[in-house]
This record gives C-alpha cells, structure tokens and sequence, in this order.
C-alpha cells in the first residue's frame, strides 16, 4: 500500500502535464467570415475597429481569426450580397458569420433558417424594416442584430429645437433606399408625425447631383451614412450646403460635424460602442449562449454636438440651453483676425490710452512754459508806428514840438542783466517740468500694469471657462456611467437625477465663466482704446505654459527659497525707492519750492538790472508847429526827424506791506509739507514692494503645490471614476473626487496667473518694468541684480 500511492501520485503528475502541455491542442480555433455591402472610404476603419475589440475580448479564451479570404463585398449589388451570404453560411470552416452593411443585414435578417450563428450589424430600424422581435431579441435561431438607430423621433426634435424647419431634405444612399424600400415608410411617418414637407435626395458617388436634386426652399437637410461617396465629395456636399445656408443632420455623429455639418446627437465613439457590443455579442456566443436570444438593443447614448463655424456661416444661433448643453466645435469665431499676446497688449496701451494721451500732451505744454519762461531772460525788442492830429493852436504853441499832423516810427529795445525773480522763474518751470516728465512716467507704468494684469484676467477667465467646460463634459459622461448602472440594477434612478442636478449647476457655471471672459475682455480694450465689444484671440502659448510670457527668468532663480527671496526683496525696496518716478517728482517739487525760498530771501536786498533803448523817426509833419518859430533876425535851429534815448534801469521794492515776508514764510511751510510728503511716499512705496514681494512668496511656490495637488487629485478621480462604474463607489464618492478635481485645476491655473499678475504689482511698485523692456537693458538690470546679491553671498548664474 505504501508503494502504492508513489506510484498514483506520480502518475497523475504525468497526466496533467501532457493535458496542460496538450490544452491548445483541443482548443478550438473560431473562424469568423464577414460580409458587407460593398467598399468605402470608411470601410476599412470600421472593420479594423471591430477585430480589435473581438480580439481583445476574447484573448485568453478562444482563439479567433479573420481569414482575409473569408471577407466577402457584395460590390451594392443585392443579388452579390446573397451570393456572398450564401457562400459563407456554406462554408464549414467558418463558426459564425458578421454582417457590416446595412443592405446585407437586411438581407440576412429576412431568413429564418440559418445553419451557423450570424451577427448582423447596422440595423437601421427595426420595426420599420419588419424584423423579427421576441422580447428584445430576435428570436430566430442563429440570428442575433443590432438595431443601431433606435430613435429617429429625438434626433428629429433635437434638429427642430436648433434650427425650426418645416421642408426637409433626406440625403440618403441611392442603393440603400433602393433595397430597403420600407425606410420610404419611415419617411413618411417623420413627415406625419412632425407635419414637414420631406424629400428624399439619392446619393452615389458624386455630391454636384445631390446637391442639384435639394429642392428651392428647404430648410434643412439629414445626411445619413453615405458609404459610397468619397470623402472628397462628401466634403464638396457640406461645403454646397452652407453655401446654400442650410442646416445640416449629421446621421454619422461629431465625425461629420467637425466636417461641416450643423449638428448631430450621435457621440463620436459610437463606431468604438458598435464595435464593441459586436465584440461582446461574439463572446456570448463562444460562451455557449444561442444567438436567437442575444439582445438586439444597442444603447448608443446620446451627444449633442454643433459645429460652431457652420453655425455662425448659415446664421443659425442656438440658445443658451442648448449652448451650455452642447459639444461645440469650433467653438471660438475664425472670423476674428485680431490675436494679441502680452507684449502686443503693453505697447498697444502705451500708444492708444487716452490717459497717456493726456499726460504726454502734459509734457509738451510744460515745454512750452519752459521756454516761455526762458523768453523773459533774452532781449526784448518792439516796433511800432503812430500817426496823429491835434488842434492847430495848440500846435503852434508848442513852438515846432508837436506839430498840428505827425506820422513816426519807433523801435525800442530792453535786455534784463540781472533779475533773480526771473531766473527763478525759469529754474522753477524748468524742475516743473522734471515733474511732469516723471508724472507722465508714473501714468505709463499705471497703464503697463494695467495692460499687462487684465490680459492676464483674460488668460486666468479664459482658462477657468476651459476648465468649467470640461467639467461639464466629464459630467455628462457621469450621467452616462449612472445610466448605464441603472440599466444593469447596480443603481437607482436617483443617481441620474443627482447627475442632472449637477449638469444643469455646471452649466450655470460655464455661463458665468463666459460672461467673466467677456468682462475681462472688455477691459483690456477700455486699456487699449479700442471699442469695448471688439473681440480678440489670445495666444495659445499663453494658456499651455503661462510663465513663457516671460521673456526673462532670470529673477526666478532668486526665489526657490526664503532667503534668498528677502535679499531679492531688499533689492527690489532699494530699487524702488532710487528710481521712482512719484520720488523723483516729490524731489523736482522740492528742488523748485528750494529756489522759490532763495528768492523770497533775495528780494530783500537784490535789485533788478536791465539795460533799456529806443529810437524815433518822424516820416511827415506838417501844418501849424510843423517848423521851429523865427524870432525876428535870431534863427532858433530845428531838430531833426530822428529821436533816441538810451539807459539802463535798477529796481529795488524797498516795502510790499509784509508781503515779501508772508511768501517767505509759506514757501517754507510748503517746502516742509513736501519733505513729509516724500516720507510717507517712500514708506508708500516700500510698503507696495513688500506687499508684492510677500504675496510672491506665496504665489511663487503655489505654482508647483498646486499642480502637484491637480495632478493627485486627477488620478484619485480616475480611481473613483472606475471604482463608480463597477459599483464600489457611491455616487457621493465620484461627485466628491470630482469637485476635489475641479477646485485643484482652477487653483493650479490661477496659481501661475496669480504669480505673474504679483510680479508685474513689483515691478510697477519700483518704478520699471524690466521685463518689457530692450534686451540692453534687461541685461543692466540682471547685472545690478547679481551684484547686489554676490555682496550678500549668493552667487549669481548657479542654477
């Protein structure tokens, strides 16, 4: 007995190592044959899709093959596609037969004594096409279809709901509305049911005919699957569609709306969904399951999708319901040229803001005073003429002075030596303009930073509107997850109202999203001068990667830590408090009020001195007084026509009444008040480059925090996601990670906004935007950095 059991136990070893090395020799390799209507352009593709998903669900199963020769085209010929069907229901080597094409799956349904399993694809309608149905199967042994277009009537009301039409054009394949004449009926019920004119429009392969056929009229046109027109031509039938504004149907999904067509509820994967409830369907049936009993029912969801560009090109505009509901393509308008990036904003508000404008005009007026003040310190010189008349006895009196009629011509002429008032004056305009020119300087960096911040509002709405939106789509594709639960049992039908609730909050939201990009919009126009309404692109660029809005990134390198931060900090509150156009202003008022107080002391006791000269000719005189008198034989000689005086003139006010007091004494208080002034400026200053600086040590770090956190937060909504759909997690669960989700997207795209906005308050709180400016003098600037912070140990160019 004891040798015994060795001996078993080694023998059942050798036996279950020949079935284990033998287990492939009698599993069964499947052969599937295909039959379809005839070659497309999108043929190909489809097949494909289909034998990968049938692979890839049943490997570690079964084997299964597609032999290139078992892959048979009815060339659209009815007659050839029977041929085809009977040769491979023939076949014995061929397990199951897949029909693609909807010809040749109305052909097959038609039988009812099949000797293998076939899977019929591209059903069109079902009921329309009279076949056979036993509680959601087909109920005839070895036939199993899938009913791919299950509701006309919703396609048709979404369709009403974004362009109302009355007279409808079906643009369908000639050789499939020829074999299945039962779809007509189907026409006609949509045009009963509906009250619509329609008209059925056959294709082939060229799209001039069809679109010739499309009666004068029409409102809107159904494209379904049109197999036999190249894509060529198909592109040739959208583009003579909106060419004659008319609305399209896409019966394909978004695969031909981003073609052109208007608008489509079919999902762009519903080929992937086809392809894969074949490929599930073909597993069944390896698993022993008859083919009569498999579910014909194809649970294809439903997408609304609108191709924004043939909207806005036929003049269609859709709602607000339908626009926060829809997959929009081409969402933004190719028809505004005007992009604009930092850069562009920056020095298109230096040289249209009427701000600026106004403080340029500024200046150039102070010029003017600048010289006008100057003018009283150069000669003076007039010219003037008079021609007079006076009483003749008079005139005889004045014995030849004043002649009774007189004309006279004189030149006069003054030049100041010395006046301190004047120069005064002129010292006065001359740092009054100093003032102005750094008043201008302070309303240019008001308006950089201006420029700069609200088109980074623009990137920071813009990018939340982007997130927002994808919200909702990842939304709408929970609603789908829930869906399906319910129609499995794992869910209630209160798990799809919560996913409505939250579509329709997040719907909300996207439409607040968009009126703040509008907002932002707006004022980055108010800054540039440009009408408020006018719309722009921003750079792509802008939105992958914020900070390549820097052109330099050389401070950066000062910020990866607390220290060396506050000795960038030091610089930055020094630099500002040397270059400061509100100091430098403060500091011109100062110089002028300093030499308004030299002059008040001066006039005291300094004089003015001028020289002054004038000369007199007398063009004509003439009656009484117009010659000297002749006192009997004593001739009194006359003067000549030509008078001149020269001399020169000093002033000194000895008494104003106080006055001169008075001024001196305010021009000290004023003086005093400026030098307070410039205190609390300085301080003001400081204050703003410490404040900027403290909210970049936050802002800063948060960029890679944040991302950090988004990145985690995605991976934990994947899980989440998944866990959801196979019931391990409630509802509660995914709507949780999924706000978790949507809070650390919008803080990791404003982080980086958050950054650059905190950088352009420093660099307008010291006075200079160095990032803006010539390369020159970014360069002046990275080495007056580096040396101020070698002189505190750190080395510069390290990184």
């Amino acid at each position: 007995m004891k040798l015994c059991r060795p001996i078993i136990f080694f023998g059942l070893i050798v036996v279950s190592s020949i079935l284990f090395l033998n287990v492939e020799a009698f599993a069964k390799t499947i052969q599937i044959g295909i039959v379809f209507d005839g070659m497309s352009p999108r043929f190909p593709g489809m097949v494909g899709l289909v034998k990968d998903e049938i692979l890839s669900i049943t490997k570690g199963e079964h084997t299964v093959v597609f032999p290139e020769n078992k892959q048979l085209s009815g060339n659209y010929d009815v007659k050839k596609i029977n041929q085809a069907l009977d040769k491979m229901l023939a076949l014995n080597e061929i397990d199951i037969v897949l029909s693609l094409g909807e010809v040749a799956t109305n052909e097959v349904c038609q039988r009812r004594n099949l000797p293998k399993p076939v899977i019929a694809a591209n059903v069109i309608d079902a009921q329309t096409q009279k076949l056979p149905s036993e509680k959601g199967t087909s109920g005839v042994i070895n036939l199993n279809y899938i009913n791919t277009f299950s509701d006309f009537d919703r396609s048709f009301q979404s369709f009403l709901d974004i362009a109302p039409f009355s007279r409808v054009a079906f643009v369908v394949d000639g050789f499939l509305i020829q074999s299945i004449p039962q779809l007509n009926t189907l026409a006609s019920r949509i045009a009963n049911e509906f009250s619509l004119d329609v008209k059925v429009v056959q294709v082939e392969n060229l799209a001039e005919p069809a679109l010739a056929q499309i009666p004068q009229g029409t409102d809107a046109v159904f494209v379904s699957k049109l197999p036999r027109l190249p894509d060529t031509e198909f592109q040739k039938l959208v583009d003579g569609l909106i060419k004659r504004k008319l609305p399209g149907f896409a019966f394909q999904g978004r695969r031909d709306v981003k073609k052109g067509l208007l608008t489509s509820i079919i999902p762009e994967d519903s080929q992937e969904h086809m392809a894969r409830s074949i490929a599930i369907n073909v597993q069944e049936l390896l698993d022993g399951k008859r083919a009569g009993n498999l579910q014909t029912t194809f649970a294809l969801g439903e997408k609304l999708s609108i191709n924004m560009a043939t909207a806005r090109a036929i003049g269609i505009h859709p709602g607000w319901s339908i626009l926060t509901e829809a997959d929009l393509i081409n969402e933004a308008d190719d028809r505004i040229i005007r992009t604009l990036d930092i850069h562009q904003a920056v020095a298109e508000a230096m040289s249209a803001n009427p701000d600026l404008a106004v403080a340029n005009r500024s200046v150039q007026a102070g010029l003017q005073r600048v010289q006008q003040a100057k003018s009283i310190l150069l000669p003076q010189v007039g010219i003037g003429t008079q021609a007079s008349v006076i009483d003749d006895d008079r005139a005889a009196a004045s014995l030849g002075a004043m002649p009774e009629n007189q004309w006279t011509g004189s030149v006069t002429a003054t030049q100041l030596i010395y006046s301190d008032e004047a120069w005064a004056n002129y010292e006065v305009e001359q740092y009054g303009q100093v003032s102005r020119e750094q008043g201008r300087n302070a309303v240019e960096l008001d308006i950089i930073q201006a420029a700069s911040i609200t088109y980074l509002d623009v990137l920071k709405a813009k990018s939340i509107e982007r997130i927002q939106k994808n919200n909702l789509k990842l939304t709408r594709k929970n609603l789908e997850r829930a869906q399906i639960r319910v129609s499995i049992g794992a869910g209630g039908p209160e798990e799809v109202y919560r996913w409505e609730s939250q579509i329709a909050e997040s719907r909300r939201q996207v439409l607040i999203a968009e009126s703040r990009s509008l907002d932002t919009l707006s004022a980055v126009n108010r800054i540039l001068n440009r009408p408020l309404r006018e719309m722009f692109v921003v750079e792509e660029k802008d939105y992958e990667d914020p900070l390549s809005i820097l052109p330099d990134h050389h401070m950066l390198t000062y910020m990866d830590n607390p220290h060396e931060l506050g000795i960038l900090r030091d610089f930055l509150v020094q630099e500002g408090l040397d270059i400061s156009p509100e100091l430098q202003q403060i500091d011109a008022a100062i110089s002028a009020q300093d030499r308004t107080i030299n002059l008040a002391k001066r006039e005291f006791w300094l004089p003015s001195v001028s020289l002054f000269g004038d000369v007199t000719e007398t063009f004509d005189k003439g009656g009484a007084g117009s010659s000297p008198p002749s006192l009997g034989s004593l001739n009194i000689p006359g003067k000549d026509d030509t008078d001149w005086t020269a001399g020169v003139m000093v002033s000194l006010p000895l008494y104003s009444g106080g006055g001169k007091s008075a001024t001196l004494n305010r021009s000290r208080e004023e003086l005093s008040g400026l030098k307070y002034q410039r205190r609390a400026t300085a301080n003001s200053i400081e204050t703003l480059v410490l404040n900027a600086v403290y909210l970049i040590r936050a802002s800063y770090p948060s960029i890679r925090l944040t991302a950090d956190a988004a990145d985690a937060s995605k991976r934990n909504l994947v899980l989440v996601t998944d866990s959801y759909a196979r019931g391990i997690k409630s509802i509660i669960d995914l709507i949780d990670a999924q706000n978790s989700s949507l809070v650390s997207d919008q803080q990791a795209s404003n982080a980086s906004y958050n950054f650059l906005i905190d950088l352009m308050r420093v660099q307008r709180s010291m006075g200079q935007f160095f990032l803006f400016a010539r390369e020159e003098e970014r360069q002046a600037f990275r080495e007056k950095l580096d040396q101020f912070m070698a002189t505190q140990g750190i080395q510069a160019n390290r990184k």
